[in-house]
């Protein structure tokens, strides 16, 4: 009996992508059936953000949900495995552990048949697809992670290939040919690693894929950063994450309301200069540490971030200009120097620091938990906000992305300086251990960020019977630094700190005209009670 061959390609320029993910793919510009193939295009978009009119987005997908050829799976995903294979599994996994380099990709998927833990379809042609479209996948899960197949994650990812197979795969296709048309599938919100590569692995197979995110947040692309499986289909407006829709949302939306949205569009496009608070909560930090005189300090150190120069927004980056500036000495004009400081401890948005060293260190190996977090050598900021030892996870989740991101930047591109015989491995090991413990004073800071606005500030000041900044502190300085914190450390003696750690292009140093070894901080002259403080406050906030 004559093989069959079965051919799916990425359809990759759709005039209408949603539309042509309906269709069946023999109407589709590309089909071809003969004897020994079938050759189809198939769709599969990655949906980032929503249109202005929300409504519409989340009917859209309350209307796929009720058509029969269409599976929302993240919404029916069934996680059970019956305990038979779950045994054969671990089978399985000990005699891979046992061997050093582990078990080869085809005696992996062999063994796993032997078992049948790979469904069985009534048509052998299926049967066959389906094992190479595994092959596939797993050989893709063994080149991007950095331990291979030996990787932590692998046990979970095999399970999970098992248990959806089961599941869903075969209970779609059980009595299909390689003529019918494949299933359409459709994922809302976040996803796990192995449920990535499960959608990879639908991809392979020739499903049609959409990938739906209203908040713009493209987790898939960490497994097809190049679009070789996928396209992008990316709106210019985004919302929150919300529940995937139950039912249609019956308010319409009048001419006034739809001119409305669209006016706030341009009114608050990143262009436009002119920015609705927490516009760009969705959006991800990056620093640009401005090069200034001393004066310049004080003069945009008041200034809103979206009013600095070289504030821009581009795509899902958020380019803020800051400060970050060691002022070594003391001026002649003493009066003058506390008024500046005193300028800069006057916002809410401030945090004071005259006590070193201010940041907590540990003894415990991160080793494990940072080559856990590497993707074909990378950080991968999901594994980062998923791991067992994250603990900002009260923090929202565009925060808690934007903590990952600096995190990522900051051992990739350090700026701190390698000691003498420290492998760079070493220092990003450093790094990444410190930056897993940040205070929760400088977090609370963090959360009230609002990108556009008023950039928080962090003010030093090094007495000098205070014990010198530790390498510590200097990494959650550079940390601050790259999420985009203002930074000013006074130290009256001169003596070196920052110099001693960071790079010398990553923060300037203005030096004044007296070096003096017992200045204590001078508290501001005209101290109001508390009570007129807190009158103040009120009045400051409703007026």
């Amino acid at each position: 009996m004559q093989t069959i061959t079965i051919k799916s390609v990425l359809e990759r320029d759709p005039d209408d992508w949603l539309q042509a993910f309906q269709d069946s793919p023999k109407s589709r510009a590309f089909y071809e059936e003969t004897a020994q193939q079938v050759s189809f295009s198939r769709i599969a978009v990655r949906v980032l953000g929503a249109p202005i009119e929300e409504d519409d987005y989340f009917n859209s997908l309350f209307r796929l949900s009720q058509k029969p050829n269409i599976h929302i799976l993240s919404e029916e995903l069934n996680k059970h495995i019956e305990q038979k294979d779950f045994q054969a599994l671990q089978n399985i996994l000990t005699q891979h552990q046992q061997i050093p380099k582990g078990l080869s990709i085809s005696r992996l998927v062999a063994m796993m048949s032997g078992y049948q833990l790979i469904p069985k379809h009534d048509d052998a042609d299926m049967n066959r697809h389906l094992q190479l479209a595994t092959i596939r996948v797993v050989e893709r899960f063994q080149e991007q992670q950095s331990l291979g197949l030996l990787a932590n994650d692998f046990r979970r990812f095999l399970i999970d290939m098992v248990k959806w197979l089961k599941n869903h795969w075969i209970e779609w296709t059980k009595s299909m040919k390689p003529t019918d048309d494949f299933p359409k599938v459709v994922w809302y919100g976040q996803t796990t690693i192995s449920q990535r590569y499960f959608l990879l692995l639908l991809m392979e197979l020739g499903c049609d894929v959409l990938i739906f995110h209203p908040a713009k947040v493209d987790e898939f692309a960490e497994i097809d950063p190049t679009d070789t499986f996928s396209i992008t289909h990316s709106y210019v407006s985004q919302t929150t994450l919300q529940p995937f829709p139950d039912k249609m949302r019956d308010r319409q939306a009048t001419v006034g309301y739809r001119s409305s949205q669209h006016f706030e569009q341009l009114m608050h496009d990143q262009q436009s200069g002119v920015f609705r608070p927490w516009q760009f909560k969705d959006c991800l930090p990056r620093s640009l540490t401005l090069r200034m005189t001393y004066d310049d300090i004080f003069i945009y150190a008041n200034e809103k971030a979206m009013v600095r120069p070289k504030f821009e927004v581009i795509k899902d980056e958020v380019i803020i200009p800051v400060i970050f500036a060691k002022i070594s000495g003391v001026s002649s004009r003493r009066e003058e120097y506390w008024h500046y400081m005193h300028q800069l401890l006057a916002s809410q948005q401030t945090i004071f620091v005259q006590e070193f060293p201010f940041t907590t260190t540990s003894r415990a190996n991160y080793q494990f938990h940072y080559k856990h977090c590497l993707v074909n050598g990378e950080l991968s900021v999901e594994r980062i906000v998923q791991s067992d030892w994250w603990q900002y996870g009260d923090l929202t989740l565009e925060l808690q992305h934007a903590i990952a991101h600096t995190i990522k930047t900051s051992c990739e591109q350090p700026m701190l300086k390698q000691q003498p015989n420290e492998p760079l491995y070493d220092l990003q090991l450093f790094l990444f251990k410190q930056m897993t413990m940040i205070p929760q004073e400088i977090l609370r800071l963090l959360q009230s960020f609002d990108y556009s606005q008023e950039v928080p500030k962090l003010v030093l000041y090094q007495a000098p019977q205070q014990p010198t900044l530790s390498r510590e502190d200097i990494v959650l300085l550079a940390f601050l630094n790259r999420f985009g914190i203002d930074i000013v450390l006074y130290n009256p003696t001169g003596k070196l700190d920052l110099e001693k750690y960071l790079q010398e292009d990553t923060f300037d140093v203005h030096r004044l005209e007296h070096m003096l070894f017992d200045l204590q901080y001078e508290e501001p002259k005209q101290q109001k009670n508390k009570p007129d403080k807190m009158i103040k406050k009120l009045f400051n906030r409703f007026f």
